[in-house]
């Protein structure tokens, strides 16, 4: 499958703001599932831009802007062809439990219950409910998991944040894409098997296209397979890997800060579709506008300082 992803992202703010510092991560993998044939980032005012692969083998896109307006737009595109490898958790035939003697060493980085994953109480009920037997087959086990999440955790906004752990789903039992795969990261890792976290966009035929998120686990004789836990399924073409971490905070789509006493309004926007043929070469003239539709996120970061406030401050302080 040929796909074309544009991901808008305008930044607004209250007032005028003094420099603009901000990373991105939305450039597609390629690997033996995809290939990323196509990828531009712009930015709606001059930058100063670089990039980076950071210690996950993730490419990132950094970008300054000393003297920036209070609108700030960041526009991705790319085209990527994505296939359907038979590859699932549920082929594997290792039966608990894992020998960590056959970990490969980039899974070892993979098996801490940490950040939005740390241990905590609810999540040992959890555990209980659904400890492996001996015997029981790894991959047969993972796929109990995301059939557990699903059936059990209803999709819900609004109701956790990109801070969140999975504390919040389980007293809840409401989240997101991202809450359903840090819980089933964690469960899995309870039971010594590597789990990553994989962000991405999800492309649905006559459907909202979306960011998303989904899990893969290392098993000893598949490797790294992929599942969905929010929509129960394994991953398939219309998938798109962007990032790879242990969590959500190793794989932000896009992370900064700013210098300026006022607010931050963030709207993203993703749209897809499927192509025939892969495009020409000038195929970024020929995008067609994004009609998906806006998210909006308000900042709750409190108003910082002016210069001059600070100058004040600091003489305020020299003369007590």
């Amino acid at each position: 499958m040929i796909l074309e992803i544009q991901h808008e992202t305008c930044f607004e703010y209250t007032s005028p703001i003094r420099e603009w510092l901000a990373e991105f991560r939305m450039e597609p993998v390629s690997d033996q599932r995809q290939r990323c044939h196509s990828f531009q980032l712009a930015v709606s005012q001059a930058s100063g831009q670089s990039n980076y692969v950071d210690g996950f083998g993730n490419r990132v896109h950094h970008f300054n802007i000393v003297s920036p307006n209070q609108l700030v737009r960041v526009l991705s595109s790319s085209v990527v062809e994505t296939e359907h490898l038979q590859v699932h958790p549920m082929y594997s035939e290792v039966d608990f439990p894992m020998d960590h003697s056959r970990l490969p060493l980039e899974a070892l980085g993979y098996l801490q219950l940490s950040g939005p994953t740390a241990h905590n109480p609810l999540l040992d009920e959890v555990i209980e409910s659904l400890r492996p037997v001996p015997g029981e087959r790894m991959g047969k086990w993972i796929w109990r998991l995301a059939e557990h999440i699903r059936e059990n955790y209803r999709y819900e906004r609004f109701v956790t944040d990109a801070s969140s752990t999975i504390e919040v789903l389980l007293k809840e039992k409401k989240g997101v894409c991202q809450d359903f795969t840090h819980l089933l990261i964690a469960l899995a890792r309870s039971q010594g098997i590597p789990a990553r976290y994989i962000s991405g966009y999800i492309h649905r035929d006559n459907k909202e296209s979306q960011s998303h998120a989904w899990c893969e686990v290392w098993l000893p004789d598949v490797g790294w397979s992929g599942l969905d836990p929010t929509n129960g399924s394994p991953i398939h073409e219309h998938f798109v890997k962007i990032a790879i971490g242990r969590d959500f905070t190793d794989v932000p789509p896009n992370k900064g800060t700013y210098r300026g006493d006022c607010q931050e309004k963030m709207e993203t926007r993703v749209a897809t579709r499927e192509l025939k043929r892969l495009p020409s070469v000038s195929w970024r003239e020929q995008l067609p506008s994004l009609d998906g539709p806006i998210q909006t996120f308000v900042s709750d970061r409190p108003e910082q300082p002016t210069d001059e406030q600070i100058v004040q401050q600091q003489q305020q302080q020299q003369q007590t």
